[in-house]
């Protein structure tokens, strides 16, 4: 289904994809932020039938987005009946385990991208690795243990020159840049699984419709977080997340 939002369309689970029609089930990825949030949304609304089995990774490290997950998932469920308990596992992204697993990964040739023909890190920092790391073994948990696709609301980045003009181009992940990249709509997880990524090719206005010409600014928008350093609910203002939903959101 094609659906069209800030000026930018995706074909949500087209033949491309999904040859046989959209699937039964899904899993769905759901961090509290507004990218999952916007997505789930779409997802019950134009495919009420579909089952969704939503999951959430609580970062001991962050535990304040997890508040704004359980939040989000009980509008949304009251919303749509076919959106399940909300799944949470608890990760921590300081853990000495995975910090070490995170620094072998960047280290390894799989710990890069190609974007725009130039070799990056998949990653920023270890951190970012680390928690990445974690995420992936749940994704594959949950495809695996309901035989589904990961549904996921990855987004690309605002183009490049907006990013310099406002000062957050150092802090943002080049593999979300705009432009030619290798990362997949729908790719295989290493250790089995599959995720689905219908917004890669789009930036965060799309997001930005979504919740504009739903009228969800008022109700599912204020809950909400996508701020990444702040350990409150207030953004920092600061982080790539905090400028990017910014931009997208402002007019």
């Amino acid at each position: 289904m094609k659906l069209t939002y800030g000026e930018q369309t995706i074909d949500l689970f087209g033949k491309e994809h999904f040859p046989d029609g959209p699937p039964e089930k899904v899993v769905v990825s759901l961090s509290g932020g507004c990218d999952s949030s916007s997505l789930t949304y779409l997802i019950g609304t134009n495919f009420p039938n579909i089952d969704m089995y939503p999951f959430h990774t609580k970062d001991e490290d962050c535990p304040i987005d997890t508040e704004r997950a359980i939040e989000v998932h009980q509008w949304l469920q009251n919303k749509f009946p076919k959106l399940h308990d909300l799944k949470i596992y608890t990760v921590s992204t300081s853990d000495p385990v995975w910090q070490a697993k995170a620094k072998e990964a960047m280290a390894s040739p799989k710990g890069s991208v190609v974007v725009n023909g130039k070799k990056v890190s998949m990653w920023g920092t270890l951190n970012g690795a680390s928690k990445a790391l974690q995420n992936r073994d749940k994704r594959s948990k949950m495809s695996l243990q309901y035989d589904a696709p990961v549904v996921m609301a990855m987004t690309s980045n605002p183009p490049v020159d907006v990013q310099k003009e406002r000062g957050f181009y150092e802090v943002a992940e080049r593999k979300r840049d705009p432009g030619e990249s290798k990362l997949k709509v729908m790719d295989t997880i290493d250790k089995g699984g599959l995720t689905y990524q219908p917004y890669l090719r789009n930036d965060k206005k799309f997001v930005a419709g979504v919740f504009k010409e739903h009228n969800l600014m008022d109700s599912l928008y204020p809950l909400t977080k996508s701020c990444a350093w702040s350990q409150t609910l207030e953004n920092c203002g600061k982080c790539f997340w905090c400028n990017e939903k910014e931009w997208a959101f402002e007019n």
